[in-house]
């Protein structure tokens, strides 16, 4: 049970972190990472740890960019959905969609 809240707590101060990193980035690239979060978590949910590690990788990129003078459409291209919709595709593991498709497999082949 200790070790559960731990984690809790450390989970909980990272987040904030990244929270804090998003908001420090300059204003087009906060906007379009603020955009990719909401648009992942809600219409793809899934794995929360996994999700949040692509985010934590954008968020990398991102601030990686902004540092070198790179315009935020050079990375997402000008269509940000699209750009989120990839991402997803490099990560199947990290959506719902595609964790109930493998129980639906796993069930179908089981009876």
């Amino acid at each position: 049970m200790i070790n559960y809240i731990k984690k809790m707590w450390q989970d909980k101060r990272d987040y904030r972190e990244f929270k804090r990193r998003v908001a420090a980035l300059p204003a087009p690239y906060a906007q379009a990472m603020k955009s990719l979060e909401k648009y992942l978590w809600n219409l793809a949910g899934g794995n929360g740890e996994a999700m949040y590690t692509i985010l934590k990788n954008v968020l990398d990129m991102f601030e990686s960019a902004a540092a070198d003078g790179v315009s935020v459409d050079q990375i997402v291209g000008d269509d940000l959905a699209a750009f989120a919709d990839n991402l997803l595709e490099e990560f199947p593991e990290a959506t719902w969609v595609n964790q109930e498709k493998k129980k639906l497999q796993h069930k179908a082949f089981k009876d």
